[in-house]
């Protein structure tokens, strides 16, 4: 992603499909499922079936969901900048909008394909959103927000909380729907926390005869850090040069790859990290 004010040709157009894929689902899938979307999409999914049963008029689930999305907006405007909360905007602007001119038809009647597949598709939104740039608003501001202050995946809290939502609309509803609507949004919530992986850590350890080169090189290209070590191969006795260094998941390959250019005969350990506490270059947003 683009670390600056500008708005590409393709961030715009990945927002655009993912605002198209947004609506598309909610009218064949969340809608003819009769699924509850979690989030604010599901709070203005729920008071429009609520204003339509005890109302003498419908609420526009349009208004109602452009309505829950201020808050967040303003929030994210004034932490992450205009760019990212354009991006978002345009993305919420159209899913609200096309899902009223989108037909809806149906493509199975089955309850758990209409779960699964309209989950999958429902991530996959959010994740082209993330790729251009921006996010799907709704909790996905808040996810982002705490996600960025706490430097921790916060996707699944989001999901916790979500299904709060769900339980309310099965007891209002109809609970196999309610049930089937937890199964879509955990679906959701698991392809996007996998696609995004800036909170996740590498660390790499790496034994070398061109500890300079590798250093200056890791500095440049990513910003991180090296820890040198100096340590002794205990078959042959040499000394050798010792790299600690920990990068985002999202740099691993790239971080690999300059290593290998560099020294190809270096060894090199990549392992997991759980958590870094301190300071860590992080991927912008």
């Amino acid at each position: 992603m683009e670390n600056n004010d500008k708005i590409t040709l393709r961030s715009l157009l990945l927002a655009v499909l993912s605002g198209l894929v947004a609506a598309f689902n909610l009218r064949v899938f969340v809608r003819a499922g009769g699924l509850t979307p979690a989030g604010f999409s599901g709070a203005a999914v729920l008071l429009e079936r609520l204003s339509g049963q005890y109302l003498p008029f419908k609420l526009s689930y349009t208004v109602l969901y452009i309505l829950f999305n201020i808050p967040g907006t303003i929030v994210i405007y004034k932490t992450l900048g205009k760019r990212f909360t354009l991006l978002s905007r345009i993305d919420i602007f159209l899913t609200s909008t096309l899902v009223n001119f989108i037909p809806s038809f149906e493509i199975t009647d089955d309850l758990l394909l209409i779960a699964v597949f309209g989950g999958l598709l429902n991530g996959l939104s959010d994740c082209l959103v993330l790729e251009s740039g921006g996010c799907g608003g709704g909790t996905h501001f808040w996810a982002i927000y705490l996600s960025r202050k706490y430097q921790k995946s916060m996707w699944n809290v989001i999901m916790v909380i979500n299904t709060l939502l769900l339980v309310l609309s099965g007891l209002l509803f109809n609970w196999e729907a309610a049930l089937y609507s937890i199964i879509f949004q955990y679906v959701a919530t698991q392809v996007i926390d996998h696609y995004d992986n800036r909170f996740r850590r590498t660390t790499f350890i790496i034994i070398t005869d061109k500890p300079d080169e590798i250093t200056k090189a890791v500095f440049a290209a990513l910003g991180h850090s090296v820890t040198k070590f100096t340590g002794e191969g205990t078959y042959t006795h040499e000394t050798r040069e010792v790299l600690y260094t920990v990068c985002g998941k999202y740099e691993e390959n790239q971080l690999t790859e300059l290593i290998m250019k560099i020294d190809p005969k270096a060894f090199v350990n990549i392992m997991d990290t759980h958590r870094v506490v301190g300071n860590f270059r992080q991927k912008p947003y």
